[in-house]
């Protein structure tokens, strides 16, 4: 999945995704696939659920940023909204088109991990100094493994796409369908795509009436590799593949892989790739019918009505002879879960619009909005199997079944709205915007709030006194506006029961399955809302060839949905609660170049530059402990360590640590040591360290965000690039926390290379600090493309052309950071 964030996050515990809207119909942007089984550590991300969409049917994208532009969508809109358009047919016109392309993926960069000669030299110089027993040395292979190139190889996609469109006047549809195969980069990953799309529109009553079609279906299988994003004792691929010994092979005689007996730890990090079978399909279908009628010549009325719909099977199973099985007692595991999602919209429109004269131009929206719900998800496993051969097609081989596990939640969201715009003499523009949204979310005296917003543009350079002057284009702009956020689950609100099987009790001879709180109530949970004010000015000059804008904006968000403790006794210790304030602020500036304009040469450019800065303002705590420690650090020895606090004053993703100094003779690391009154009073090792030592080490918030594009043309040649690059960003390198220090060795893993010149000469774990916080500024090169257009033969069609292109993603990446990729 991928993260999008618009003008920074505003909530903490509560999503920061924006709202997706296609063609009209805000989707679900939950995980249509059910979790899968984390091997050593959490299981696998999900992907994104805009897979559904094939890119060549988007017409266009739309980011609705500010308070006024997203508040007719009131609720979800806290965090932006993102229109996505498809395409249509059109009248008179036929088209038909054809795209495919093969593309070819390696790694980028590379971890610098010990050879296997590097290894054995090494054990036999720990062993020589009495740090390790000879029983080391004799468990050294004569192997020479690159574990990472061993995991990963040269990934081939290929992707196909057919699309053709008509029309007359009373008629048009356009249909595509596209195929889509990817490798991914890790043995075991793969995504494969069969998506097709129908859109029609139909005209009635000389065209007073308007009919259209949107349909999309897609079905997608998903091949996981068993890794995550933490790296626990034990871990999965990624992790052994940095611990697991370079000396040994990858297959031993016979091709069976390699395992070290009785180690359950160490795992071989190919043969957990190859092994282990995670499989999810996915069906989804997205449609919609939209109706419009001209009732008079100034009043429209609409109507839309759209299905988001997903059935998801996910297929998991560990065989008998795996290493990741003997997590589960070596005896085999299969399990099936289906997970069912359905979004349900009903929306109904009526819109005013009149000039009177020659100066006002008014226009008045008014509608209703429905929106259910449903999520049903169903677990079936059995372990403990005697043979492979039927793998996740038969539980019931299994001697031991799990109890099967089951859900289903509903909830709705009802919204009333109203929109009033007035111009005047098309200069002077005036909106206001209102919204009342109800969520079966919160509690029962809180369901309901209202967003309003406002706004008003000046077209400056329309005015007589601006004519025949430097500007092409002067336009002023401010907004305020609030807007709502429900990301919470279901029932969040209430006091939930479910099955305990502690919680049995014996009534005659027959056991009786208890329930048992599994959440607290929390009656008067209610909205996030966040208030945003923004100021605006667009400017153009030589006729708009130059133009671009700058805007600033602050958005303070309140009554934070936040996990908090409960005070005890309680059946639960924590529950979702309205406390806290975040506030957001932020430069934006855009500048778009036309710099050459010739009949066979054009060229185009634009810069884009974002300043932002959060900063929790209040966390609503009445304990003395005025912060919220997040941020889990991950690997051995880090058990319970955070990296980050939520404390008022600071930015959200803001390092706390104790700050690195050196290293005394014994081998120990050293930090400052800092008294109740934050002065630093001399040096401490670890074992001394108190809360007071602590303090601000990092930012993991860029100082600016910067993104440069152009497009030429010349003759029949085109070229583009974007360039992105991101300034002043901290990042924790989790992965040198744990594995650039040789003590790791004694525990008998693999460890980076940079530990051998280290030269702190630390003798002992790593510990989470200064140390490992590094700059993630970088400059990435996005996408470079270059195409050649040619007409094709008159026999195929008149006015027919075809491109032929090549087209490179992230070719190169410059950064300090030591790790794969500061993103």
């Amino acid at each position: 999945g991928v993260q999008i964030r618009i003008r920074g996050g505003t909530s903490i515990s509560a999503s920061n995704e924006p709202l997706y809207v296609i063609d009209g119909v805000a989707i679900q942007n939950l995980a249509t696939e059910a979790g899968g089984i984390g091997i050593g550590g959490t299981a696998s991300l999900a992907r994104n659920p805009l897979n559904l969409l094939n890119p060549n049917d988007i017409e266009s994208i739309t980011i609705l940023k500010d308070a006024a532009a997203s508040a007719i969508y009131g609720a979800r809109a806290a965090n932006g909204v993102i229109l996505i358009e498809t395409k249509h047919g059109q009248r008179d016109r036929s088209t038909f088109e054809y795209d495919s392309y093969v593309s070819v993926s390696t790694r980028a960069r590379s971890l610098n991990l010990l050879t296997g000669d590097q290894y054995r030299q090494f054990i036999q110089e720990q062993v020589a100094a009495g740090n390790l027993l000879q029983a080391s040395l004799d468990q050294l292979g004569q192997a020479n493994t690159d574990w990472e190139r061993e995991v990963t190889r040269t990934a081939i996609t290929h992707n196909h796409n057919v699309a053709f469109s008509g029309g007359t006047q009373s008629s048009q549809y356009r249909a595509s369908f596209n195929y889509m195969n990817q490798e991914g980069l890790a043995l075991g990953s793969s995504l494969e795509r069969f998506q097709g799309r129908l859109n029609g529109t139909q005209y009635a009553w000389n065209d007073r009436l308007r009919l259209r079609v949107n349909l999309t279906a897609s079905h997608i299988e998903n091949d996981y590799v068993q890794f995550q994003n933490t790296g626990g004792f034990e871990g999965a691929v990624f992790h052994n593949m940095v611990t697991f010994d370079p000396t040994q092979p990858v297959t031993v005689t016979g091709g069976e892989f390699f395992e070290i007996a009785g180690q359950t730890s160490a795992r071989n990090p190919v043969a957990l790739a190859e092994q282990i079978a995670d499989f999810a399909k996915t069906t989804r279908v997205l449609g919609n019918i939209r109706a419009q009628l001209d009732i008079f010549s100034n009043l429209r009325g609409q109507l839309i009505v759209g299905v988001d719909r997903s059935e998801s099977t996910r297929r998991i199973f560990i065989p008998l002879a795996s290493l990741g099985g003997a997590e589960f007692g070596g005896k085999g595991l299969a399990q099936q879960t289906s997970r069912d999602l359905t979004n349900v919209t009903f929306q109904g429109l009526l819109t005013y619009s009149q000039r009177f004269g020659d100066a006002h131009d008014v226009e008045v929206v008014g509608g209703y909005e429905w929106q259910d719900f449903e999520t049903d998800e169903f677990t079936a496993e059995a372990r403990d199997f005697v043979t492979d051969a039927f793998g996740f097609d038969n539980l019931a081989a299994g001697a031991q079944l799990v109890s099967p596990r089951s859900f289903r939640t509903e909830n709705k969201l009802i919204g009333f709205f109203g929109r009033l715009t007035y111009g005047f003499k098309d200069r002077y523009f005036l909106t206001a915007v209102v919204r009342r949204d109800g969520s079966t979310k919160f509690g029962a005296n809180d369901k309901w709030a209202t967003f309003p917003a406002v706004s008003a543009s000046w077209r400056i350079g329309e005015e007589d006194f601006m004519q025949g002057g430097l500007f092409s284009e002067l336009r002023l702009r401010a907004g305020w506006g609030r807007q709502g956020n429900e990301a919470v689950p279901a029932y969040a609100s209430l006091l939930q029961l479910a099955p305990s099987d502690g919680d049995s009790y014996p009534f005659g001879d027959t056991k009786t399955v208890g329930v048992a709180a599994i959440s607290a109530a929390s009656p008067d949970l209610k909205w996030e809302q966040t208030s945003q004010f923004n100021v605006a000015l667009d400017y153009g000059f030589s006729d708009n060839r130059i133009s671009g804008t700058f805007e600033y904006y602050v958005k303070n968000t309140s009554d934070l949905l936040l996990e908090v403790a409960v005070p005890q006794p309680a059946v639960q210790s924590t529950r979702i609660e309205n406390v806290g304030k975040v506030r957001n602020r932020g430069l934006e500036a855009t500048l778009d170049a036309l710099l050459i304009n010739r009949s066979n040469l054009t060229l185009e450019a634009g810069l884009v530059f974002a300043r932002e800065r959060n900063e929790v303002t209040d966390l609503g705590l009445e304990t003395a402990a005025s912060f919220i420690n997040t941020g889990g650090v991950s690997g051995r020895g880090q058990s319970a360590e955070t990296s980050q606090r939520l404390m008022p004053g600071f930015a959200v993703g803001t390092f706390f640590g104790p700050e690195f100094v050196g290293v005394n003779t014994a081998g120990q690391q050293l930090f400052n040591d800092y008294d109740a009154n934050g002065n630093i009073v001399g040096e401490i090792t670890a074992a001394s360290l108190g809360p007071e030592d602590r303090v601000p080490i990092g930012d993991a918030n860029p100082d600016f965000n910067l993104g440069l594009r152009s497009q030429m043309t010349w003759g029949r040649l085109d070229a583009r690039f974007l360039v992105r690059a991101k300034q002043g960003q901290d990042v924790l390198n989790n992965t040198a926390l744990v594995f650039a220090t040789k003590s790791a060795v004694t525990q008998g893993n693999n460890f980076l290379a940079s530990a051998l010149d280290d030269a702190t000469g630390v003798k002992e774990p790593a510990i989470f600090s200064s140390r490992f916080i590094e700059d993630g500024s970088f400059i990435r090169l996005e996408n470079i493309t270059v195409g050649y257009t040619f007409d094709l033969p008159r026999s195929i069609g008149s006015g027919r052309t075809a491109r032929v292109y090549i087209s490179a993603d992230n070719l190169f990446l410059i950064t300090g950071y030591s790790g794969y990729d500061p993103e």
